[in-house]
């Protein structure tokens, strides 16, 4: 897959920019989530910020290093943004793209099924405060994606009570690996965080959900 990012720090810069701009006035005519785009801005305006401070005679090794990590999570994050909000909407345009500054697709998709299958998913104490929450393939058995999926969306929350559906966990995070690590505070030590988890396609469109799993923050 050719690369769409500018090769150029400097003009990569100026290209996440115009992207994220683009994207937040648009958003609610393309159905982007607002807090995907304001998200993403946020992840640009602290990637700007690092840039700056990274360059010439004041780059110390440190700063350099953060920003090539904040550099890789922001461009993962906008193929993502882009997989999913942009690429398969019917409302961008050719120009809307040319806008955002990605090459035009002269081609209609092929339609992207919604998965079919659920995952399995295993909560594990990792560390102290930790835990490492995976989504096993039902079929397989092993830490791999179905076909049909693009992606694992979990969702969770510290409560007391079980939920009646997953749909009710109040966090939601979407990751294209199938393993996630969760952190918590110290506060949160001996408290229940109820879990649950599903395959997305690449459109963003959800399969049936795992059980929902219980365990105490170690």
């Amino acid at each position: 897959m050719a690369d769409f990012f500018p090769n150029r720090e400097a003009a990569l810069l100026e290209w996440l920019k115009n992207f994220g701009t683009v994207l937040v006035e648009n958003a609610v005519a393309w159905g982007v989530p607002i807090d995907t785009a304001s998200g993403l801005n946020t992840q640009i305006t602290a990637y700007e910020l690092v840039y700056e401070a990274a360059k010439g005679e004041n780059g110390t090794k440190a700063l350099i290093i953060e920003k090539d990590v904040k550099q890789k999570a922001l461009k993962a994050e906008l193929r993502n943004v882009k997989n999913k909000f942009i690429d398969y909407n019917e409302a961008v345009t050719k120009a809307d793209r040319e806008r955002l500054g990605l090459p035009r697709r002269d081609h209609k998709p092929s339609p992207i099924p919604r998965p079919t299958s659920r995952p399995t998913l295993k909560v594990l104490p990792t560390n102290n405060r930790q835990h490492t929450v995976t989504a096993v393939n039902q079929k397989t058995g092993k830490r791999s994606k179905p076909d049909d999926a693009y992606g694992v969306r979990f969702v969770w929350e510290i409560r007391d009570t079980l939920p009646v559906n997953a749909e009710d966990l109040r966090h939601s995070i979407f990751h294209r690996k199938v393993v996630t690590v969760f952190d918590y505070t110290e506060e949160d030590r001996g408290k229940k965080v109820f879990y649950a988890g599903c395959y997305e396609n690449a459109k963003g469109d959800s399969g049936p959900w795992s059980d929902i799993i219980m365990a105490i923050i170690p």
